[in-house]
């Protein structure tokens, strides 16, 4: 399976957490993420039996920046990016490879992203198998947790005249969490309230 390596032995809260969250009962366990180095050695340590998907639109937008760099804003960029993003579909993450090697990026006046393509398709080409993930259906767009974040979380964290300190948030969000997942009365009765 693609995303697979030798895991660390040092697990962190998360993981924990995950496991009262009954992780350790799921058939097949995924994490959409934008491939950040940091993001994939935590979600690597914690859950290793995790397949590990780069977002399609975190992907997809370096294709963009490459193709607007290159070939500006007109149809060529159009044309250029959509049989890219075709290739990254059917999981011909090395037709795309081959494409980002064949264009100078180093430009100077290329953004930073559309320079560093290359590599960001190489180093996280295991994890673009878009193919094989809907195959075997898993997600490959982090956009509900986005949007969870968005509609749950900012909306009731950043109201007018909300000011929390550190601690008091985290209690508030770790008590929307429960609520949001509907295990708010069990959370209430087995992990936050005192021992009788």
């Amino acid at each position: 399976m693609p995303g697979r390596g030798k895991a660390s032995s040092r697990r962190t809260g998360i993981a924990a957490e995950g496991l009262r969250r009954g992780l350790d009962q799921v058939e097949h366990l995924s994490s959409v993420n934008d491939g950040a180095p940091w993001i994939v050695n935590r979600t690597f340590t914690n859950f290793p039996e995790a397949e590990q998907v780069i977002d399609w639109h975190h992907a997809t937008e370096r294709l963009w920046a490459v193709a607007h760099a290159v070939y500006g804003e007109g149809e060529a960029a159009k044309e250029w990016e959509v049989q890219r993003e075709e290739e990254l579909w059917e999981g011909a993450v090395e037709k795309v490879i081959q494409s980002l090697d064949a264009l100078d990026l180093g430009q100077p006046d290329y953004p930073d992203e559309a320079g560093q393509a290359p590599g960001y398709f190489r180093n996280n080409s295991d994890r673009m198998r878009y193919d094989l993930f809907r195959a075997q259906g898993y997600p490959i767009g982090s956009g509900t947790v986005e949007s969870a974040a968005k509609n749950v979380v900012k909306h009731r964290m950043r109201r007018p005249g909300q000011g929390w300190s550190r601690d008091c948030a985290q209690f508030m969000l770790a008590a929307l969490s429960e609520l949001h997942s509907q295990r708010f009365e069990w959370a209430w009765q087995t992990v936050y309230s005192p021992a009788a």
